[in-house]
């Protein structure tokens, strides 16, 4: 009897605690994010917790229709110190993956040393690329070219996709190629410029995707 009563004795202690922390979790949003969460039909803890993990405030997301003209995406971004991207990238997308959101690099930006990290809701990454409409139009490259390459490589070297914009898209390999010196020669061929304007040389890109795990294609 006196375990029970103790038992609830502490649960009237923690009650309270529990309800101040839903609280405080509800007033760390604001009006405008509450506002879009109920838009786009996000979960709220969502927004939080990309709050919490980047200390920046949540914004509505930006994408690109087929003209390359700004549209409003059912998704928000948050804006993270260049430092800390691939750190804040890498927890979200620990924490969000399972409840079925998707956070990614909307974009990189080194002038300014303020990245961006988008999340949309789904688990089909490709949603990423078709939102974001990324596209070679300097190399008659489509939208619908790049996610089928992508497709294609996904097959014989799976991957995540961590990063995308209007024309540029960044993978991250959980299997690597099995012929990193073919594959890389693939890239240039679909991609020059992620050979011409980085690393020189399709050899040296081989190099750069079994050193990084990764691979970051762009068509300026």
């Amino acid at each position: 009897m006196n375990q029970r009563i103790g038992t609830r004795i502490l649960l009237l202690f923690l009650l309270p605690a529990a309800l101040f922390l839903c609280g405080a979790e509800q007033a760390s949003l604001s009006p405008y994010a509450q506002a879009v969460a109920e838009i786009i039909r996000f979960d709220r803890k969502v927004l939080v917790r990309m709050k919490t993990e980047s200390g920046g405030s949540i914004h509505r997301m930006i994408g690109y229709d087929e003209s390359g003209f700004q549209i409003i995406a059912d998704g928000v971004f948050v804006p993270v110190p260049g430092d800390r991207t691939d750190s804040v990238l890498k927890a979200l997308r620990k924490k969000l993956l399972p409840l079925g959101y998707m956070a990614f690099v909307v974009e990189r930006n080194e002038t300014i040393k303020t990245d961006k990290i988008g999340v949309l809701k789904g688990r089909d990454q490709y949603e990423i690329v078709k939102i974001m409409h990324t596209n070679g139009n300097e190399y008659a490259i489509s939208n619908k070219d790049v996610i089928e390459q992508l497709k294609e490589w996904e097959k014989r070297a799976p991957f995540d996709i961590i990063g995308a914009g209007n024309d540029r898209v960044e993978i991250e390999f959980t299997k690597l190629p099995k012929d990193l010196k073919l594959f890389a020669e693939e890239v240039y061929d679909f991609c020059p410029d992620a050979v011409d304007q980085g690393p020189g040389s399709a050899a040296e890109l081989a190099r750069d995707i079994k050193r990084t795990k990764k691979l970051f294609l762009w068509w300026d």
